[in-house]
């Protein structure tokens, strides 16, 4: 065989000193960055200005970082501290500053390819493919490659309608978030995220499990079976969140999914299923594998975590050429680090029910259920989530509530975001790759400070 020169490049001994010189200098930084530290209110609002001037729009609060942190813990554009909960809505699970993961992103950053395709991929493409599918739902036998969650998604509905042709309509539930492209607004359950887009009626909803209703399993299903009868034919597939972010973080158990299935199943539906969120956070790999429904995946849209996204699907669902095509893939540090990711993520005891995430959730739920008891009656209302992905509805859940509790949270040095259609609640992705109890316990204890004061406020 040739021998391929390039390889040689990354352990040339100037590459390796360079490299070491680097992360000595990164590792120096991030260690003095060790909890939070008073904004610069006005170096702050300074800096958010000028991105505005460029992208047109405000930010809710200014979360600019200088691009350094230490674990949970981000430096800001100012030099101030937050401890960061919500990750950059779950891109950073191992925290800021990781050296492993700066490491790899330093090997790939030399290759000469910044952006890789599907005309002239190198290794990296093929290998972050190769550990997904090695560890991925049983089915799930080929992956596509693309640079957000919105476009595995898009991918997935071309293939599904290739496969399914005439049939287009597709099922999904209440409150669904699927993207921000035209197609993937029309299928996401919001009216404000295609205000001014047309709507060509092709998705359809059904309500998502409700705890309080026995009957909730029985009535989605018959309303499913009610749509598969008003549109013989139309119908191609049933868009599964199996825990809904931009809705609220709801959950439901197996049992609710595994009816709907069935019911999928009986009717030759595709099943796909959205995991851009729920990817690696879960307990398990996949929230698929975590509430035992590999058997019956078709499709699965990955993405967040694993710095790169992706879309798996099973033998018969394999597109015909030109179908899914498109020039970027990812870059080569993008593909490098996500492999990686699922490198660390499946061998460092993170999954399981003695597993790292099961104990960051435990100790959450801890916290949560003595802060329910310490405040004031009715400061949290109630509290959810699954593993890495947690909400508390504080107050009221008026939007108005939880935005302000948002704001008094990023004040005190916590980063959080909000979530749900009503009740609102605050959302957590936790980066538990860096988290410690002592981290857990401050978050909350910040939580529960902003929640108390904007419940002073709005007496």
């Amino acid at each position: 065989m040739t021998e391929i020169l390039g390889r040689e490049f990354p352990s040339d001994p100037r590459m390796a000193q360079g490299k070491k010189l680097i992360l000595e200098a990164i590792a120096e930084r991030s260690r003095r960055i060790i909890g939070i530290t008073p904004s610069n209110e006005a170096a702050l609002q300074a800096a958010a200005e000028k991105f505005a001037k460029v992208r047109g729009k405000e930010f809710f609060y200014p979360s600019i970082g200088s691009g350094i942190g230490n674990g949970p813990f981000v430096e800001l554009a100012d030099g101030s501290v937050k401890l960061d909960l919500i990750a950059g809505i779950g891109v950073h699970f191992f925290g800021h500053s990781d050296l492993d993961l700066i490491s790899t992103s330093l090997d790939a950053s030399a290759k000469d390819v910044v952006m890789q395709g599907n005309l002239l991929p190198n290794e990296e493409y093929y290998e972050l493919l190769k550990i997904l599918l090695e560890h991925a739902p049983k089915r799930m036998k080929y992956g596509w490659l693309s640079l957000s969650g919105s476009m595995a998604n898009e991918n997935a509905i071309k293939i599904i309608r290739q496969k399914k042709y005439p049939a287009y309509m597709i099922v999904t539930f209440d409150h669904a978030f699927a993207g921000r492209t035209s197609m993937m607004a029309e299928i996401t359950d919001n009216p404000l995220n295609r205000v001014g887009l047309p709507v060509h009626g092709e998705t359809l909803y059904v309500p998502f499990y409700d705890p309080s209703d026995p009957n909730s399993t029985a009535k989605s299903v018959s309303l499913l079976e009610t749509f598969i009868r008003r549109y013989p034919g139309k119908i191609a597939a049933f868009l599964f969140e199996l825990i809904q972010g931009e809705g609220g973080f709801n959950v439901a158990p197996p049992a609710f999914f595994r009816a709907m299935m069935e019911c999928c199943r009986k009717h030759d539906l595709v099943i796909w299923i959205d995991e851009v969120q729920t990817f690696g956070r879960t307990g398990e790999l996949f929230a698929t594998q975590k509430l035992e429904l590999e058997e019956y995946a078709d499709v699965i849209s990955i993405g967040k975590m694993l710095q790169n996204c992706a879309l798996l699907f099973s033998e018969e669902l394999n597109p015909k050429p030109g179908l899914v095509v498109g020039t970027f893939a990812g870059s080569t540090v993008s593909l490098s680090v996500g492999r990686r990711i699922v490198e660390r993520l499946v061998t460092e005891g993170f999954f399981g029910p003695n597993g790292k995430i099961s104990a960051v959730e435990k100790r959450v739920f801890g916290k949560l259920k003595e802060l329910q008891h310490t405040l004031p009656k009715g400061a949290i209302a109630d509290f959810g989530g699954m593993g890495g992905m947690i909400s508390v509805t504080p107050l009221d859940g008026s939007l108005e509530g939880v935005k302000e509790v948002v704001r008094e949270s990023f004040n005190r040095g916590l980063l959080i975001w909000h979530c749900g259609h009503g009740p609102y609640k605050l959302r957590f992705l936790l980066p538990c790759g860096a988290l410690t109890d002592q981290h857990i316990d401050l978050a909350m204890q910040l939580m529960g400070e902003a929640i108390e004061a904007v419940r002073q406020r709005r007496k």
